[in-house]
């Protein structure tokens, strides 16, 4: 799936008034990098259970265009949690609140529980 497929979820979601398309795509592309850098633990935890390593960092995307670099089960929430986001800087903050907390209940039900020692 393409980061383009989430946006365009995540603008399905957004009812409100946005910005011109360019200017919106641009603060798209920097939300969705927060998204990546806020949930690589989540990611991390998907991939552990699957037996896969875990990411040395966060990646970034430069483009809608791009591949979504997590694991699919992390779809779902991004598009919630963008929407969230491209609602709060729009300062609709009743409708970002609600997918705030959407966003946070399907990271919570898409992520494994994988014990880790304790430092």
């Amino acid at each position: 799936m393409q980061v383009k497929d989430i946006y365009e979820n995540a603008l399905a979601l957004n009812i409100a008034k946005t910005a011109d398309d360019e200017e919106l795509e641009f603060f798209g592309i920097k939300l969705f990098n927060i998204l990546l850098s806020e949930t690589k633990a989540y990611n991390d935890c998907i991939r552990i259970k699957k037996g896969m390593k875990q990411l040395e960092k966060a990646p970034t995307i430069i483009s809608l265009e791009d591949e979504m670099p997590y694991e699919t089960e992390l779809y779902a929430p991004f598009s919630y949690g963008l929407a969230s986001k491209l609602l709060a800087a729009q300062e609709e903050m009743t409708l970002a609140s609600l997918y705030h907390n959407q966003y946070i209940t399907l990271l919570d039900m898409a992520t494994p529980y994988v014990p880790v020692e304790v430092c």
